[in-house]
C-alpha cells in the first residue's frame, strides 16, 4: 500500500482538514490513565474548534500529514522558529497515528518531516513515549542527554513561549531529570519498559504525574553513528530515490530551457523519418517526446519511473492534443518486445543509481530495443569538471561524519545545479557523488533526503557502453542546450558528456 504525504503550514488548513485532524486525534491518540482527576480508560479527545485555536492563525505552526486517499492515517504538528545566533529549531507538539496502521513507519515519516533537516539547530518534543525519543535519535544523529538539554535551556524557554499547552515555568529541570509538567495525563505506553527503551527514564527520570520528558537534540552536540546505522540511512536514501526525483519543478530548472536546440542538434545528425519509431528512456515530464512529437514524429514511448512526472506527461499531450505514449516503467527490466530507430536516454538516467550493475542494465535496455542501423542517444554526468571543481573528497569508510557534516541544499528543487562545489562529496572509495537534498513547500512531505549518483569520466563511459555490444559513434562534453558547442572536459559548462551509440 502506497501512502500519500504532505507538509502544510497550519494557517492554511481547510475547516474539513481540521476536522479530519480532530477525528483522528480523539479516535486513536489514547486513553486517561485516572490520574490528574481524569477518569481511567476514557478516550482521550480533541475539539476541532481547539485546533483551530491552538493553530489556525500560527505561521510558524506546521503539520505533517498522512492519507490512504481521503482518509487520514497520521498526523505530526510542530513548531518550526529561528531562534537568535541559533538557526532554526523544531518542537513536536502533537504525533498520532491511527490504530490499525501503527508499526508501518508512517509515524517514523512523519516525524522525519520536522527533525530530518540537518542544517536546523535543535529537535524535539515534550513526551511520555520512549518509542518517539528513539526516533529523535535516529534522525539527528545525536543522544539526548540532559547536559546538552540544560546548555541550551534559554533556546528551549523561547520555544515553549509559542508551545500551546506549555509555559517555561512548568520546565522541571535538575541532573537527574528533564521533564515538562504538561497538566496531562494518558496512560503510559507499555513499550516503554520494553528492551532497549527503559534506557530514557535513566536518561531523563521517571515521568511524574501530570509531566512529560523534556527531549531534544543540538547541533552543536558531537553525531554518533555506527557502520550498520550508515548503511541502512544510506540504503533507505537509495529507496526514496525516486521521490527525490519526482519533486524536482522541471519548470524552475534552467537546464530544461534548452529542448528545441537539443532536438535540432539530434535531428541534424541522426535521420529518421516522420513515422520513424522512437523511445525515450527516462523521459521525466516528457520534454523531448512533446517535442518530436511536436514536429510530427508519429510513434513515440516515453518511459519514467516516476508516476507523478508520467502523469504530468499524460495531462499536457492530453490537453494539447499531441500524440505520443506516455509509461510509468522501470526501465532496467523493460521488455517491449519492439525496436526502434531512435532511443533517448538524457540527463541521468544513466548514473542515477548508483551501482554500475543498474547503470549496465539500462544500455543492455537500449540494445536490446535499438534497430539495426538506428541510434541511441545518451549523456551523463561528467566527472572530470566533479572532479576538478570538488572541495569535499574524504573516504567514507574512514570518515563517514563527513557525509553526516556536509551542507543540505535546495538544489534539485529550485536550480538543478549538482554541480556546486559547497554542496557535493566525492567518496573515495567507490568514486560516487553525494549530496543532500530538501524539498519544502511544494506540497508534498518536508523532507531531507541523501542523493548519491555515478558520475563518468569519458573513457568510461565508453568502456562501460563497448562491454555491453555498443559502438560509440559520437561523444563530446557539452553544455545543456548548447550541445553544437564543442567543450574541454574541465570546462565549468560541461557538465553533462554526450554519446551517439549504434550496434
Amino acid at each position: 500500500m502506497e501512502y500519500h504525504f504532505i507538509t502544510k503550514a497550519c494557517n492554511m488548513l481547510t475547516d474539513n482538514e481540521f476536522e479530519q485532524c480532530a477525528d483522528l486525534f480523539s479516535t486513536h491518540y489514547g486513553k486517561y490513565s485516572g490520574m490528574g482527576g481524569k477518569v481511567k480508560g476514557q478516550q482521550i479527545k480533541m475539539s476541532s474548534s481547539l485546533y483551530k485555536r491552538f493553530y489556525k492563525e500560527r505561521d510558524d505552526m506546521f503539520v505533517s500529514l498522512c492519507f490512504d486517499k481521503h482518509t487520514l492515517l497520521g498526523q505530526a504538528f510542530f513548531l518550526r522558529k529561528e531562534i537568535p545566533g541559533k538557526g532554526i529549531c523544531t518542537w513536536v507538539t502533537q504525533l498520532v497515528v491511527h490504530n490499525k496502521y501503527r508499526n508501518r513507519k508512517i509515524g517514523s515519516k512523519l516525524l522525519h518531516s520536522a527533525w530530518g533537516f540537518s542544517d536546523y539547530y535543535a529537535w524535539g518534543l515534550a513526551t511520555a513515549n520512549a518509542i518517539t525519543l528513539k526516533t529523535l535519535e535516529s534522525a539527528t544523529w545525536r543522544e539526548i542527554n540532559i547536559e546538552d538539554i540544560s546548555r541550551n535551556i534559554k533556546v528551549l524557554e523561547q520555544l515553549v513561549e509559542d508551545i500551546p499547552f506549555a509555559e517555561k515555568e512548568n520546565i522541571r529541570l535538575s541532573p537527574q531529570s528533564s521533564q515538562i509538567f504538561t497538566n496531562f495525563y494518558p496512560e503510559f505506553e507499555p513499550s516503554n519498559n520494553e528492551s532497549g527503551l527503559g534506557v530514557y527514564a535513566k536518561k531523563l527520570g521517571d515521568i511524574q504525574s501530570g509531566n512529560e520528558w523534556l527531549a531534544f537534540t543540538f547541533a552543536s552536540q558531537e553525531m554518533t553513528f555506527t557502520e550498520t546505522k550508515l548503511k541502512k540511512f544510506l540504503d533507505f536514501s537509495e529507496q526514496q530515490l525516486k521521490e527525490a526525483y519526482s519533486r524536482m519543478d522541471m519548470q524552475a530548472q534552467g537546464w530544461t530551457k534548452g529542448t528545441q536546440n537539443e532536438i535540432d542538434y539530434i535531428l541534424s545528425k541522426v535521420p529518421i523519418k516522420k513515422e520513424g519509431h522512437i523511445l525515450d528512456l527516462g523521459c521525466g515530464q516528457g520534454r523531448h517526446s512533446i517535442e518530436l512529437a511536436k514536429r510530427g514524429y508519429e510513434n513515440i514511448v516515453g518511459l519514467d519511473f516516476s508516476e507523478s512526472n508520467i502523469r504530468k506527461a499524460q495531462d499536457y499531450i492530453v490537453q494539447n492534443n499531441i500524440k505520443a505514449s506516455f509509461i510509468c516503467s522501470d526501465i532496467r527490466q523493460l521488455k517491449l518486445g519492439a525496436k526502434y530507430d531512435l532511443i533517448l536516454c538524457l540527463y541521468d538516467v544513466i548514473g542515477s543509481f548508483k551501482d554500475d550493475k543498474d547503470n549496465e542494465r539500462i544500455l543492455k535496455v537500449i540494445k536490446r530495443h535499438l534497430n539495426d542501423g538506428g541510434v541511441a542517444v545518451v549523456s551523463v554526468m561528467n566527472m572530470e569538471l566533479t572532479d576538478s571543481i570538488a572541495i569535499h573528497k574524504v573516504s567514507l569508510n574512514n570518515n563517514p561524519k563527513e557525509l553526516l557534516k556536509l551542507a543540505p541544499s535546495n538544489t534539485m528543487a529550485v536550480s538543478g545545479n549538482v554541480f556546486r562545489p559547497d554542496y557535493f562529496l566525492i567518496n573515495t572509495d567507490d568514486n560516487l557523488v553525494y549530496r543532500k537534498e530538501q524539498f519544502e513547500s511544494d506540497g508534498m512531505l518536508s523532507a531531507e533526503y541523501v542523493v548519491v549518483d555515478k558520475r563518468y569520466r569519458m573513457e568510461e563511459f565508453v568502456q562501460l557502453a563497448e562491454g555491453t555490444g555498443l559502438k560509440v559513434i559520437h561523444k563530446q562534453y557539452v553544455q545543456a542546450g548548447n550541445w553544437n558547442i564543442p567543450l574541454n572536459a574541465t570546462d565549468i559548462k560541461a557538465k553533462e558528456i554526450l554519446f551517439f551509440l549504434s550496434l
